[in-house]
Formats: C-alpha cells, sequence, structure tokens
C-alpha cells in the first residue's frame, strides 16, 4: 500500500495554518482502490489551491473523508472551498456548541 502526504501552504509565520491531502492505497491503480483524505482546508485562497491540488494530482474531484480540526479561520474557511467544489463523502468535524451529557 502507497501513500502521499501533501502540505497546501497557508499563511507565513506564526500566523499560519492548515491544509493537508493524502490519499493511500494502491496509488497506481483505479480510484476505486485509493482513499482521498482532507484535513483542514486553511484560508479561503489555500482552499482553492487544495481543491486543485486533489483535482490535478489526485485526478479525482471525489474527497473520501474531509476533517476539520477546529473553527479557526485559518484552517475552517477553506474547508468552505472544499464542501462547494469537491464531492465529500464524509465529514468529520469539531463540534463546540454540543456538550456531552454523563
Amino acid at each position: 500500500m502507497g501513500y502521499e502526504i501533501d502540505y497546501i501552504p497557508v499563511g507565513e509565520g506564526a500566523k499560519s495554518g492548515d491544509a493537508i491531502a493524502l490519499r493511500y492505497g494502491n496509488l497506481h491503480g483505479p480510484r476505486s482502490e485509493q482513499t482521498v483524505v482532507v484535513i483542514d482546508g486553511g484560508t479561503l485562497e489555500s482552499g482553492d489551491a487544495l481543491v486543485e491540488h486533489v483535482i490535478g494530482r489526485y485526478g479525482t474531484n471525489v474527497v473520501d473523508i474531509a476533517f476539520l480540526t477546529h473553527p479557526d479561520g485559518d484552517h475552517a474557511h477553506g474547508m468552505r472551498r472544499v464542501l462547494e467544489r469537491l464531492q465529500v463523502n464524509q465529514l468529520s468535524m469539531h463540534l463546540p456548541w454540543i456538550i456531552p451529557t454523563g
């Protein structure tokens, strides 16, 4: 099984966020033998770059799983672009307004 992890540039220095794309599986086989994952989307601009990366480098417009780790703008704003422009099969995200009961 192969894997590829790509970090898309977001901001500079202390104000940098995250926009990460990865895929694993049979990277030389058909898309059905691969899993594509996005972790955070960075800013709107890096979100556009992330979408273009998934389409251009991975050859697909489908993200199997997208994770949004927290709602800061330098992580979350670009996820909007991912959700608007790609088919996302599953989204997992931090929901700070839901308080667990127990």
